[in-house]
């Protein structure tokens, strides 16, 4: 480890130094307190992520007071990483913060600044109240949610962090929404309103998931609660918005967040030598697709933009390369793929985007009680971000992992899935239907029909009360085989069936016993 710092001091300080951002990771220090969460986050990470999930520990205040004391400016602090970005002044600052024991690592923070215009206004859409959706139909129906609100489900019980550049919630698309907390990370301030062009985007992206305007504009779950935050500042593009980005993880996670909907991106700053390249696409190299992986343990799902980079392949941009995250790309109304939406593979080989929507002239809510249409992968994540929350609502004791693989399994291209279309567009109704029925069953089962060894029951108790002895009988009720089962969330169990050897191409029925009630549901195997 002695050689390893030394090293890397050597590394820093043959670069020239001059006053500029770096994080300073520390060494894992287990007497660290607990994170302030609220008693939400603590339930959503019993149920639905792991109760060791990185991030239950505040940073250390002595390792931080320590680098204040010697006259370093802290910046953001992050528990989800044990680290802090700190203003470094020149060389000897470097080498004073790598002579502390407790400091693991140093990376730069790129800050270089590019000014980008603002997307265009879109046009104007002509009011209608021939119908409830108005011109929204076709966005919302191309996902089934007209059919599921009509289920009852519209996210409510699901509290949704929104993540963009600041919302205008003077519009009245907003009349009826749910806010339960906000927070500018950009001015460090309670203040994400307002209605210049600064904040376009975000009133954009925020009216397709949750507005209600009858007529004119309702988004998929305009019953959720939501969180909002500033973290894009539009008119420029540097690394420290992963900060913003990263710390409003943190706080999303701390005020029991569900799903974060995100329509940001981060990879090329202007052609500079700090752009991340396509290696950094692995997955686990960016502060926000590292942040991303992290709340995913958590038991917060992140649905974000793959970006409007296409068609090349790779084109996709951070945080959208996280596997446990849903990716989305942008398709036109007749289900094409639009050109500019984002690729895959990732670095390392994955299929992205995870799935698609609309993301071309939808009707979004903009300017002073206007409506407009727009165009971009931005437009399209928020859709699904919806459906999302839709799903939540009927089954809360879904993990992360569970949704994206739902999402998977019931995309319209699940069988040859590809790295322009994904999965392709989900199609869920049928598991609203499902959900109508849990009261009865108990238990559901997916993938089903099932064609591989691996499935997933979920419960409408929690894990603890079922004995977690799993049986399977064929459709007479003869016994065929005990089932390996371990847990994955706190309302969902993992299962193994056996092999083709065992099985045919038949229906069986699984069996789960707690407190001398047994509790069953059907699955069609198909044997490969």
């Amino acid at each position: 480890m002695l050689f390893i710092r030394y090293i890397l001091l050597l590394f820093l300080l043959s670069s020239t130094v001059t006053a500029k951002m770096y994080w300073v990771f520390f060494e894992e220090d287990l007497s660290r307190p607990a994170a302030k969460l609220t008693e939400k986050a603590w339930d959503r990470l019993e149920t639905r992520g792991s109760i060791t999930a990185r991030g239950n520990r505040a940073v250390s205040h002595s390792h931080l007071e320590q680098l204040k004391q010697s006259g370093i400016q802290i910046r953001t602090v992050s528990r989800f990483l044990n680290a802090a970005s700190a203003e470094i002044i020149d060389r000897d600052q470097l080498r004073q913060i790598m002579q502390f024991p407790f400091v693991k690592s140093i990376e730069p923070v790129a800050t270089r600044i590019v000014r980008r215009p603002l997307p265009p206004e879109g046009e104007r859409l002509s009011k209608r109240s021939d119908l409830t959706y108005g011109e929204s139909l076709a966005q919302n129906q191309m996902l089934d949610i007209p059919a599921i609100h009509k289920l009852g489900y519209d996210g409510s019980g699901v509290t949704i962090a929104v993540f963009d550049s600041g919302f205008d919630m003077e519009h009245p698309a907003f009349d009826q929404m749910h806010i339960s907390d906000y927070y500018d990370f950009i001015e460090q301030d309670r203040d994400v309103n307002g209605r210049d062009t600064l904040y376009e985007h975000g009133t954009m992206v925020l009216s397709v998931l949750g507005a209600y305007y009858p007529g004119e504009l309702i988004g998929p779950a305009y019953g959720a609660t939501y969180l909002l935050a500033r973290t894009e500042e539009t008119s420029t593009e540097t690394r420290v918005e992963e900060h913003y980005w990263l710390a409003a993880v943190e706080w999303a996670d701390s005020l029991g967040a569900d799903i974060i909907s995100s329509s940001l991106l981060y990879f090329d700053f202007d052609g500079t030598k700090e752009d991340y390249s396509l290696r950094a696409l692995d997955g686990n190299t960016t502060i926000v697709t590292r942040a991303a992986n992290i709340a995913a343990e958590r038991g917060i799902l992140v649905v974000n933009a793959i970006g409007n980079e296409g068609p090349g392949d790779m084109s996709l941009w951070a945080p959208a390369d996280s596997p446990n995250i849903l990716s989305v790309g942008a398709i036109y109304e007749n289900g094409d793929i639009t050109n500019f939406s984002g690729r895959g593979p990732t670095y390392d080989g994955r299929i992205k985007p995870d799935v698609v929507a609309m993301g071309s002239s939808l009707v979004v809510a903009s300017g002073t009680n206007h409506f407009s249409g727009g165009t971009g992968t931005s437009f399209a994540t928020p859709l699904i971000a919806g459906l999302a929350a839709q799903l939540l609502d009927a089954r809360p004791g879904l993990s992360p992992n569970s949704v994206i693989s739902l999402f998977h399994q019931n995309g319209d291209r699940s069988e040859s899935p590809n790295n322009t279309y994904g999965f392709g567009i989900p199609k869920l109704i049928s598991l609203f239907e499902d959900a109508r029925y849990l009261d009865v069953t108990h238990c559901a089962i997916f993938p089903n029909p099932s064609a591989g060894r691996e499935i997933t029951i979920l419960l409408s108790d929690p894990v603890a009360s079922f004995s977690k002895e799993v049986s399977l009988y064929d459709i007479r009720g003869r016994f065929i085989a005990q089932l390996e089962s371990s847990v994955e969330s706190s309302f969902s169990l993992q299962v193994t069936l056996p092999g083709n050897e065992t099985l045919a191409n038949q229906l069986y029925i699984i069996s789960l016993e707690a407190y001398g009630k047994r509790y069953s549901a059907k699955v069609v195997y198909i044997k490969t």
